[in-house]
């Protein structure tokens, strides 16, 4: 069960709220505030789900509220409640992160069918969420070789591959020059460091195309191409398919 709070200044409305949605399943009452100032400190500090707002409250109006929850990045939904059928209140705060506009007296039906509303799109955050936790997989662990500062560029590279490096990194981390660590790198891995970067990029790439549904563009950035049409280049050079006809396949 979501949490959701109440911000009207009249206790009865409150109360005539909550004996309304007595006994639903979607969400749980946690707080209540009878201003706007307070129903946004409510707001901030409890991180409600979801918070039915008035229209017209004092200290702060309700469509104030919710573009300053907004512009706090809050995640939290609005339910508006109101005594006025009044369009333009409901075209603004629909620009806000309200999903529902419920008129008093109370609806039952209506104000099941917005929490209901705001029920999915919830799950629908949450799952983006996760999934957003999951936009980099696991990165494989990097090869050993005999050479301690080739190991030494590897794990960095492994580290840092979505960042703009180059031999001269893997140089000044070993303090050495750069013509000496291409070298060196060369000799131990077997392959030049750009091919070893590219590849590893392009394994990494490929795991975000198999394992999540982000836009392919948002897959070239976070293996470290800044620009697609590049990325969309290399990876059809190194896998014979382009990143789309590779998802579609896998």
């Amino acid at each position: 069960m979501y949490q959701a709070v109440i911000i009207d200044d009249e206790k009865w409305v409150v109360k005539s709220l909550l004996a309304t949605i007595k006994g639903q399943t979607f969400f749980e009452i946690i707080g209540e505030a009878y201003d706007g100032v307070t129903g946004l400190s409510l707001i901030e500090t409890k991180k409600p789900d979801l918070a039915f707002v008035d229209i017209q409250i004092p200290g702060m109006g309700g469509l104030e509220l919710l573009k300053a929850a907004q512009l706090a990045g809050l995640p939290t939904v609005f339910i508006v409640i109101s005594g006025h059928a009044e369009f333009a209140y409901a075209q603004k705060a629909m620009l806000y992160n309200a999903i529902g506009y419920c008129l008093k007296p109370f609806s039952k039906s209506e104000l099941m069918d917005a929490m209901e509303k705001a029920c999915h799109l919830i799950e629908s955050q949450k799952s983006k969420e996760i999934k957003k936790e999951e936009v980099y997989p696991v990165t494989p662990p990097p090869l050993k070789v005999g050479n301690k500062m080739v190991n030494k560029m590897l794990e960095y590279m492994h580290e840092n591959y979505q960042q703009d490096i180059s031999i001269q990194n893997l140089a000044d981390l070993c303090n050495i020059n750069q013509n000496y660590a291409s070298q060196l790198f060369s000799q131990e891995v077997g392959e030049p460091f750009s091919t070893y970067l590219t590849n590893l990029r392009i394994q990494q790439s490929m795991d975000l195309l198999r394992s999540t549904d982000l836009p392919v563009a948002q897959i070239s950035i976070a293996v470290g191409y800044k620009d697609y049409f590049y990325f969309a280049k290399v990876f059809k050079r190194t896998a014979g398919v382009t990143p789309t006809a590779f998802r579609n396949d896998t």
